[in-house]
């Protein structure tokens, strides 16, 4: 008996020095233990008319979807709808422009007074009346451009003309042309040919010019100029699609090329993004800060060296294949916007 509870008060000590041992480490991973955590709630993702109004992306746009039906849109509110004649049918057009409150063909061109319009067909620009069919004159060379001043210019041939006159000669563009560096080391003695396939303005003395330049044994070559007077202020190439069919930002401070690279009124030039789908620029914001990109199933709005967040692009999801966007949030008279 006396072994027995010597081995009971045994187990029974060392039982007691279990329980404590646990107690001791129970409670010494209760004081190591963190607190709880409270649970992250990361907030909902802006909704695009959410986002459009806190960037700021305001106006009134009209644009062309891919039955050539003409839309005007209000933003940030999105509010889309068709625009109509006065007998309620679709206004159609495909590829458009505006200027002075009415829609313009594709081609057509108004000038800074909006007294006269001026289109290119068949290697010829005729220029009427702003209102009626009156033809005013009628001069060789495509496509026509109005410098700020009312001067009309166009190339022709080599050369760039002004109102009949050279504004550019063959050799001032030859000249220009050598700036592309793959034309750049090209020896004197080699022709060279170069002709200016589109212009834009930015102001009344800079000059955007697209050149086509040739020379004997090397591919064609395409080159963006910026003038500003007679002096060359500003190259642009683009390996990918050819640089032309300028838009002139409201201000004059940018030119966009139809693949979206922009040429500053300073003379720099930024390239698109590279993950753009197949599409063109088209226009502006009014306040300089997004370049409109269509490609018939969506808008691209892409941040221009004003933004911000240059380079930054924002997807509407719009069908459109050619657009206009004035600043004022507004609602305009169908007849307004018609064909004038």
């Amino acid at each position: 008996m006396r072994r027995w509870s010597t081995a009971l008060i045994v187990v029974g000590v060392a039982a007691l020095a279990v329980f404590a041992a646990a107690d001791a480490l129970r409670g010494r991973d209760e004081a190591k233990a963190p607190a709880p955590t409270a649970t992250i709630t990361r907030p909902e993702p802006p909704t695009l008319h959410e986002l459009l109004r806190r960037e700021e992306i305001i106006g009134f746009v009209v644009y062309s979807d891919h039955d050539c039906r003409l839309h005007s849109l209000l933003l940030p509110g999105m509010e889309d709808s068709v625009v109509r004649e006065e007998g309620g049918s679709a206004v159609i057009y495909c590829r458009f422009a505006a200027a002075g409150g009415r829609i313009l063909e594709e081609g057509e061109v108004m000038s800074p007074d909006r007294s006269s319009i001026a289109r290119c067909r068949a290697g010829r620009i005729t220029v009427r009346a702003a209102k009626g069919e009156v033809e005013r004159r009628s001069v060789a060379g495509c496509p026509p451009a109005w410098r700020p001043d009312g001067r009309l210019t166009y190339p022709r041939g080599g050369a760039i003309f002004q109102d009949g006159r050279p504004l550019f000669t063959a050799r001032e563009l030859r000249r220009a042309a050598r700036l592309h560096p793959n034309v750049a080391r090209v020896g004197a003695g080699v022709p060279i040919f170069a002709h200016a396939t589109d212009l834009a303005w930015l102001d009344e003395d800079r000059l955007v010019a697209t050149l086509e330049i040739r020379v004997q044994s090397v591919e064609p070559q395409n080159l963006a100029v910026l003038f500003d007077g007679k002096a060359v202020v500003g190259v642009a190439t683009n390996r990918g699609r050819g640089l032309g069919n300028w838009t002139v930002s409201a201000a004059g401070s940018y030119a966009a090329s139809e693949d979206g690279t922009i040429v500053s009124r300073d003379g720099g030039s930024r390239d698109p993004p590279q993950n753009l789908p197949d599409g063109r620029a088209v226009a502006f914001s009014p306040d300089e800060q997004w370049l409109v990109y269509v490609t018939n199933a969506s808008v691209y709005l892409i941040g221009t060296p004003r933004n911000s967040e240059p380079g930054r692009i924002i997807r509407l999801p719009v069908p459109a294949q050619d657009l206009v966007w004035e600043g004022v949030s507004r609602a305009t008279r169908v007849a307004g916007l018609g064909t004038g």
